[in-house]
């Protein structure tokens, strides 16, 4: 007679879609939302957000930017944008207005210079912002958007091939002769820039050029990537020695020579992905997509809007530590940024369908509602699928201290069945399996109440091999 034998998941390292479900590695999900494994070995819900007030301004935000002008607290603001055309900052306990008049539909970014921050829109005349006084941004663009500095010079997209730039330390001064174009009539349109090391990055929806030098005496610029661009000004994002980005055709990451698609690696087998998720991104209004690093937890964050949804509504997450790949939803974000408020270093989102800011990574429920989680694992078939297997028990091993999750399984892709737990002896709750002759066993593990977490490290199944057939 066989004996009992023993499978284990000991890791949890994210979601796999590139393989077939009995494929995957024992440690990977088929699928899984609002969870995450920032610790080796330890599955958690994600944490939760809370508004930063409990007033909407608008339906939508179209700009966040934090800005330090001075020594002190009070020199620290919070800037938002919001589609009622009015720009505001934060008080600490509600917001006041400091600039109106925008255009209601346009994305504001902003840029810090030494006395004062500036923003563009593209559309509205440029502004500046010194922490007491709104002005106009004298002799800047009038079409200026995406501004960034680079070498103590404002650099700013004008159209669709050409980037301008001010004298250095002068963002006022701006001098005919300080242009340069990008691939002039290709048929794309510059769509973003970010300072990378020493360099500028400017990017196309489909293509990518570098920047070098220091000023107009020596620059010199070349196209370092020639098959994918950025697909918007807040779709990149640069940590470390690359920048991360989302274009038409994947997610990317760019190390200054090439870039490799991280959400659909070529390699079927050692890289896990995401191209069934990755083909429901709705591209024709991909060009919101947000790109952000949450440094609490380690992982970049990437916005986009899915299946027939025109703006933001899932969040592709990518972990530095392992690169696993996660999923969360009801987290819709038209922007992402850190505040540091001189006591704690806070991630924002604003809005993409909502007047409100969202403070990200707090608490465990989604502005007062449950935070719906669970994870799929893989359909375990042990040597072979040929072979009856037969399921006798599962152990679910919980993090001491913490809440339990619902343990749920199915045999052969059938229905989800949730049994009691028999026992629950130190942190690990056994559960019996009846009728568990399979070809395929397949658990689930869920957790939907509310300002609660919780948190796995493993999980055994026992089962006895049976014959072929």
């Amino acid at each position: 007679m066989a004996e009992l034998q023993s499978w284990d998941v000991i890791d949890f390292a994210g979601i796999n879609e590139k393989l077939a479900p009995h494929l995957v590695a024992d440690s990977q999900a088929v699928d899984a939302m609002n969870v995450f494994s920032q610790i080796t070995g330890k599955l958690t819900k994600r944490p939760g957000q809370v508004k930063l007030y409990s007033t909407g301004i608008g339906t939508g935000v179209l700009g966040l930017h934090g800005y330090y002008y001075g020594d002190g607290l009070s020199s620290r603001k919070l800037i938002a944008v919001f589609n009622d055309g009015v720009a505001y900052y934060w008080t600490g306990s509600a917001f006041t207005q400091i600039k109106t008049g925008l255009k209601t539909s346009a994305q504001v970014l902003f840029a810090t210079c030494v006395n004062y921050c500036v923003g563009m829109n593209g559309v509205d005349p440029p502004w500046k912002y010194d922490g007491t006084t709104v002005s106009t941004l004298a002799n800047a663009p009038a079409t200026g958007r995406c501004p960034v500095m680079h070498h103590e010079q404002l650099f700013c997209i004008v159209d669709d091939d050409t980037i301008r730039w001010s004298d250095s330390f002068l963002p006022e001064k701006w001098e005919d002769a300080f242009i340069w174009m990008f691939d002039k009539g290709d048929g794309d349109k510059l769509s973003a820039m970010f300072v990378y090391g020493n360099e500028l990055l400017v990017s196309k929806t489909r293509s990518i050029h570098k920047l070098s030098g220091t000023d107009i005496d020596n620059f010199r610029a070349r196209k370092v990537e020639s098959n994918f661009g950025v697909v918007g000004p807040r779709a990149g994002v640069v940590v470390g020695p690359y920048l991360y980005y989302i274009s038409t055709h994947g997610i990317f990451r760019f190390d200054g020579l090439q870039s490799a698609n991280i959400i659909d690696p070529p390699d079927s087998r050692a890289l896990p992905g995401l191209p069934t998720t990755w083909g429901k991104v709705n591209k024709e209004h991909i060009g919101k997509a947000v790109a952000g690093y949450n440094k609490a937890y380690d992982c970049l964050w990437f916005h986009v809007p899915s299946d027939s949804s025109t703006t933001n509504n899932l969040v592709l997450v990518y972990s530095l530590k392992t690169g696993a790949w996660w999923k969360f939803n009801n987290i819709a974000a038209s922007c992402m940024v850190d505040y540091d408020d001189g006591k704690t270093v806070t991630t924002y989102t604003g809005g993409a369908a909502s007047g409100y800011i969202i403070r990200q990574n707090i608490g465990f429920n989604d502005m007062g509602s449950a935070i719906s989680s669970y994870w799929v694992g893989k359909n375990f078939g042990a040597d072979s699928p040929a072979r009856i297997k037969k399921v006798k028990k599962v152990y679910v091993i919980d993090v001491k201290s913490l809440n339990d999750c619902d343990f749920s399984y199915r045999l052969n892709e059938g229905t989800y069945i949730a049994p009691t737990a028999t026992s629950d002896k130190n942190d690990a709750r056994k559960y019996q399996v009846s009728s568990g002759a399979c070809r395929y066993f397949q658990s689930k593990l869920s957790h939907t109440v509310k300002d609660k977490d919780f948190a796995v490290s493993g999980m055994r199944v026992k089962y006895k091999p049976k014959k072929e057939k």
